[in-house]
């Protein structure tokens, strides 16, 4: 006879099939747990190493290798040789004001270039724009080993007129970044001076904020002017290792694919409101694009502060070399100490893991929203 409710051995069951599919998915999720572990310490293993060797004498890394010692330091012989060693040999205060001051610059520049250049791709309407589109996005596939030797012949070529077009182009963009800039700031220096600053103070507030945003393209404007008077090769000097990267086709067609998305009505009601295409760009797309000018930059910080063949290639002294080029210090340098490379190694990646995991955040957050692929 059927019941409404179940007997004692059904509910035994019912129980029981539910502690054994429990048990189960607690196995699955430490099983998983496990791998994922297992799989970061096969990942961590190079960096834990590193880290260990730095702080180890000379005479125990290469000793230590082939056992796990390599990654289990004694803490009776750790020691600091090896970071002092790293200071006498090479120049690194020199080599880590190269490698932040190309990066910034080269980053800062490129986020300008570039996003202006998938704006025009993407909202205008214009002659050759899906030929132009076509070419930059056949670009993104040629790597930089392929083109180094001409680009090199280049640089090392450049005549007057050509310094003077590029002079001149960086001008322009300078001039543009400062009507943005200062055309932008106006509301920001009025909530600064509550409304009541002098006209006199409240420009000259603004004319500080907008030359210290613009700063990398007046530093590389500077630098394009004393290059086209003094004249000679570009190689040897801090342009040559910014300028033939801010215009980048992966950036701009990042750019493109997140502008693409982004709906005409905005276009349309600037437009309606007496906006030209630029005051659209600086005013309606820059705002709304965050995530994708986040993801762009610090996808160009890691590539440029790990930057090593250009800079080998374009310079010959540690004047303007950068970080990772001056591992090759090390390297040419007898005798070989194996401690004090892993010290330097050391030193030129806790700064990238500390920026990382600060900004881990907005990394997951900006690469998701804009769509890129690893």
């Amino acid at each position: 006879m059927a019941t409404g409710t179940l007997s004692q051995r059904q509910r035994s069951d019912a129980q029981r099939r539910e502690t054994i599919a429990r048990t189960i998915r607690l196995v699955r999720r430490a099983l998983a747990y496990a791998f994922m572990i297992a799989l970061g310490f096969i990942f961590l293993f190079p960096i834990i190493f590193m880290l260990v060797a730095a702080f180890k004498p000379n005479d125990r890394v290469i000793a230590d290798l082939a056992s796990f010692r390599a990654f289990f330091p004694d803490p009776s012989t750790l020691t600091t040789a090896n970071i002092q060693d790293v200071f006498a040999r090479v120049p690194f205060e020199r080599l880590a004001f190269n490698s932040v001051f190309i990066t910034f610059v080269t980053v800062i520049a490129g986020l300008f270039v570039n996003s202006m250049a998938a704006f025009t791709l993407s909202r205008l309407r214009w002659v050759g724009r899906g030929l132009m589109l076509g070419i930059i996005v056949s670009l993104i596939i040629i790597p930089l080993e392929a083109i180094a030797v001409p680009l090199m012949m280049e640089v090392n070529e450049m005549g007057t007129a050509l310094n003077l077009v590029i002079t001149a182009l960086m001008g322009m963009l300078t001039v543009l970044l400062w009507i943005a800039v200062w055309n932008a700031s106006g509301g920001w220096v009025d909530d600064v001076g509550g409304g009541s600053l002098p006209a006199p103070a409240a420009w000259l507030l603004q004319a500080i904020f907008t030359a210290i945003i613009a700063l990398p393209l007046e530093i590389l404007t500077s630098m394009m002017i004393r290059q086209t008077i003094d004249g000679g090769t570009w190689l040897n000097t801090y342009h040559v290792q910014i300028l033939p990267f801010i215009a980048e086709p992966f950036s701009i067609f990042l750019f493109y694919q997140f502008f693409i998305g982004v709906p005409k009505d905005f276009d349309e009601a600037a437009y309606v409101d007496g906006a030209g295409p630029f005051r659209i760009y600086w005013q309606v797309m820059v705002p709304l694009s965050r995530p994708v000018f986040a993801t762009v930059a610090i996808l160009k910080f890691l590539q440029f502060w790990a930057a090593y063949l250009w800079p080998l290639m374009a310079t010959r002294s540690s004047d303007y070399r950068p970080l990772m080029v001056g591992m090759d210090f090390f390297q040419t340098q007898a005798p070989i100490r194996w401690g004090s490379i892993m010290g330097y190694a050391a030193m030129v990646t806790i700064p990238v893991l500390i920026i990382f995991l600060l900004f881990q955040k907005w990394f997951v957050q900006s690469v998701s929203s804009s769509g890129v692929k690893g």
